[in-house]
């Protein structure tokens, strides 16, 4: 078994269209070729795609979505004080190798997909002679299921931990039942803030996949550009993106929910389906209207979630506030390798104290629970 690369998913087109799956829905043929297409990654970007292929008897076997970065951009598992510690030290932190989605902190099963079974201790150890080779510094793997990030960890990819909120759906039936199985004060709080919008007469329109239009895409990326302007954020995606993605078949994963007064468009949520699971990633407003973000990122995909008898609702990175709201704070894994030894150790230390506060942090934050029981 030996491991090399390419630098397009297009010259392995027939392979992952047959193999590049899993429960996130962003691990897609699709999604993936689209970002190259538009050029989202790219050495302008500092995201080149660089997909690590395993072959066994000069067969392809498998595949690594895998980048060559340059910054620390779009990543969601923040590298900064590692890039700091290399400059202090002289040394040269980029390029390094990144196995992840582009601008997507989704959780996947997996880091590698193959059509026959391969060993990941033995993977393991095939990658890192593969990075000494190519002279690559690092290498990180994230978002991954504990159990393969565990697996890891004992093939001497440093783990480290972080968080994001989820909210379960516990059978409902309604979104009542979902708020019947809150606290008395959480649930006010949230009838509060929802009919405040309904006060305002401003009615919300769901939208999936055919019945998604071009100016659906425009308008929505009005709002999403005009909300990134207001954060003095980046625009990791440009508008060919989201146009691509809308005329190949990945439109079929796509749920556009818009906001409108009257007759005026106000703002709207792009989210993303999967067998089980809905995705919130990308919203945007034109005006400022107190909840708008709540009720377009939280709880209208609540409702779908619900209606549609999906399991879970995963809304992106950070934000203590999804608690009151019903998400609940999770344990998320990756996985690091670093090429100097003695950065290796450093590092393993630091990442021993983040995660025992990372874990302390959610004990924590679990007795903020909204759920009464």
């Amino acid at each position: 078994m030996n491991l090399s690369t390419v630098s397009s998913i297009e010259e392995i087109k027939n392979f992952c269209k047959k193999n590049l799956n899993d429960y996130s829905p962003f691990i897609d043929y699709e999604f993936y070729k689209k970002l190259e297409t538009s050029k989202c990654t790219s050495l302008e970007t500092g995201w080149v795609p660089e997909h690590i292929v395993i072959k066994k008897q000069n067969k392809l076997a498998g595949v690594i979505p895998n980048y060559k970065k340059f910054n620390s951009n779009g990543e969601y598992v923040f590298d900064h004080i590692f890039v700091n510690a290399y400059n202090q030290l002289g040394l040269q932190y980029f390029p390094k190798y990144l196995s992840a989605t582009p601008f997507t902190p989704v959780k996947r099963k997996n880091f590698f997909y193959s059509d026959t079974k391969i060993e990941l201790n033995t993977l393991s150890k095939l990658i890192v002679e593969f990075l000494l080779q190519k002279k690559i510094p690092s290498f990180h793997i994230n978002f991954i299921e504990k159990s393969i990030s565990n697996r890891l960890k004992e093939n001497g990819f440093l783990q480290r931990l972080g968080i994001q909120y989820y909210w379960y759906n516990n059978s409902y039936k309604t979104f009542d039942c979902f708020l019947s199985s809150l606290k008395r004060k959480k649930r006010k709080n949230i009838i509060k803030e929802r009919d405040f919008l309904k006060k305002q007469k401003i009615q919300f329109h769901i939208k999936e996949s055919n019945d998604i239009t071009t100016d659906d895409i425009n308008y929505f990326y009005q709002c999403y550009s005009n909300t990134i302007k207001k954060k003095w954020s980046v625009h990791y995606l440009n508008i060919q993106f989201f146009n691509e993605l809308l005329k190949s078949d990945y439109k079929k994963k796509m749920v556009l929910i818009q906001a409108y007064d009257k007759s005026r468009f106000l703002g709207c949520s792009l989210h993303f389906r999967s067998k089980n699971n809905f995705y919130g990633r990308y919203w945007g407003a034109l005006y400022e209207i107190p909840y708008l973000h709540f009720e377009l990122c939280y709880y209208q995909a609540i409702e779908f979630a619900i209606k549609n008898e999906l399991h879970k609702v995963e809304a992106g990175a950070q934000g203590e506030h999804k608690i009151a709201r019903g998400y609940l704070p999770e344990l998320t894994y990756s996985n690091h390798w670093f090429k100097n030894d003695e950065l290796q150790q450093a590092i393993r230390g630091y990442l021993e104290d983040e995660g025992k506060k990372i874990i302390e942090n959610i004990e924590f934050l679990n007795k903020f629970s909204p759920f009464k029981n």
